[in-house]
């Protein structure tokens, strides 16, 4: 505990305010951050930190490691760990093409590559395309996730939020079903869904979700709590 206070006191020298670092002091910032990984191979944050102040070929180097390593192991929330990146046009592209390289390599494999790895990566470039707005590749990739593994409500979910932003809401709103439908027993899929359809005007059907998780049933009608 005393060396990660040190590094972070150094750290606080160098980089006092996110993103009001002087640039030359940039190359000490990701030395830092890369030794404290060193030293605590575990944690995440320091690797995380380091690609906002790293840049050029450091940064493809550090975000092919810290990429690769989010997809094969399955994390779904790499996309929203990483999008404030995007802000730099760089960065974006060099994530989009670490991301199809891997994606590339696991389906020319003899056996396949392993299978988790090419659905992880078709679900971060799905949310790629849909973050610039390109909803039909978006829509295009979250499909070929679906064929591959149907049965993920995260999946479900991508597409839904994909349809809602390009004004689908109806369509949103049943994919947002399909999603909740493969595990009724969660709350958080249930609420989701009875918001999708409050979106797409479909009261009463969100009044009847809503009522799923309640001991006593809804007595005040959806259309008056909006």
């Amino acid at each position: 505990m005393r060396m990660f206070v040190l590094f972070i006191m150094h750290f606080l020298s160098v980089c006092p305010h996110q993103n009001t670092f002087a640039a030359d002091k940039a190359e000490e910032a990701v030395a830092i951050l890369e030794h404290l990984s060193t030293e605590i191979p575990r944690a995440r944050a320091p690797r995380r930190l380091a690609l906002t102040y790293a840049s050029g070929d450091k940064f493809k180097e550090m975000a092919s490691s810290y990429v690769r390593s989010a997809l094969e192991k399955g994390i779904p929330s790499l996309f929203v760990d990483i999008k404030a990146l995007y802000s730099d046009q760089s960065k974006k592209q060099a994530i989009y093409e670490i991301v199809d390289e891997l994606r590339t390599s696991v389906t020319s494999e003899p056996a396949g590559g392993e299978p988790t790895t090419y659905l992880w990566t078709l679900y971060f470039l799905a949310q790629h395309h849909s973050h610039g707005s390109d909803f039909a590749k978006a829509l295009e990739t979250v499909e070929l996730a679906l064929v591959h593994t149907p049965t993920l409500p995260e999946l479900y979910m991508c597409k839904a939020r994909i349809l809602k932003r390009a004004g689908n809401v109806y369509g949103a709103a049943r994919t947002m079903d399909e999603a909740r439908l493969l595990d009724g027993q969660d709350r958080f899929l249930n609420t989701k869904s009875a918001k999708y359809r409050l979106r797409a005007g479909l009261v009463n059907e969100a009044h009847e979700v809503l009522g799923l998780f309640t001991k006593v049933r809804i007595l005040i009608r959806c259309d008056e709590i909006q």
